[in-house]
């Protein structure tokens, strides 16, 4: 078995809009009209040993109504092994391909589901113990209201430079990120370093959009905004170079509390 084991989903995107999804945790979420195939880490997404669920859900690109005959996507789930920062490949867990078949069907959009099997020394402060975001309001607005006052609260802490408080505000956050990707307390000041200097490098705080969208992951435990293209919507803009600097924040409100936190 791997003493620090690494998963990652190792896949190629073709002209559509994609979501990956483990254990119902977005993984990264894009659209591209060409081609892409990068290998993304998944362990931020696996809070315990055993059956790991992935779902792969398609859409068309902008402006039009169905799946492309251009689109493709595959993918292979892969272990590695990072003891003492190697990064030695232990197997290959898994892999997908929608066929041209499905692809060529015109659909609206196409998903897929499955399962690996992971194992994990780490232990994270799990989501899946929070409260049901569902049975605390049917009406998404109610929620809203209340993530709008989670953002707003962060988004003042980074505008007036509070950083601090905005720190232990994603203190759980980091505290999983820390676990998942076996980072040392350096690397993980290092990340915080260098989010500390693109904060005050340009970037500034930009409004949520009006056309975001509320999502719903973690099996119904988490919350976020997304843009409509499903990129984060909780961003930086820096004007001199045109940069956007996308914050990825996931709420959960922990039992016994009646308010959103990081987690």
């Amino acid at each position: 078995m791997a003493k620090e084991p690494y998963y990652t989903i190792d896949f190629t995107a073709v002209y559509c809009k994609f979501e990956v999804l483990v254990n119902d945790i977005p993984v990264i979420a894009m659209e591209t009209e060409g081609q892409m195939s990068p290998n993304v880490p998944v362990n931020f997404g696996i809070s315990s040993s055993g059956e790991q669920k992935i779902e792969i859900k398609l859409l068309p690109v902008a402006g039009q109504q169905s799946i492309d005959s251009r689109t493709a996507f595959q993918y292979t789930i892969k272990l590695f092994d990072v003891f003492n920062d190697k990064f030695v490949h232990e197997k290959d867990c898994g892999n997908f391909q929608f066929s041209e078949k499905e692809t060529a069907k015109k659909l609206p959009s196409l998903d897929h589901k499955s399962s690996f099997q992971a194992e994990i020394p780490y232990e994270m402060m799990k989501w899946e113990h929070s409260r049901d975001l569902l049975s605390i309001s049917k009406d998404n607005s109610y929620l809203g209201t209340k993530l709008d006052s989670a953002y707003k609260k962060i988004s003042s802490l980074i505008s007036s430079k509070q950083y601090e408080a905005y720190f232990e505000m994603i203190r759980n956050r980091e505290k999983n990120m820390a676990s998942s990707m076996y980072l040392s307390d350096a690397d993980t000041k290092a990340r915080l370093n260098s989010l500390l200097e693109d904060f005050n490098n340009g970037f500034k705080m930009m409004p949520l959009p009006e056309d975001r969208i509320l999502k719903i992951y973690g099996n119904g435990k988490l919350a976020t905004y997304k843009k409509i293209n499903g990129e984060p919507a909780f961003f930086l803009y820096k004007d001199q170079t045109g940069e956007e600097l996308m914050l990825e924040l996931m709420f959960h409100i922990p039992q016994g509390k009646e308010e959103f936190e990081v987690i």
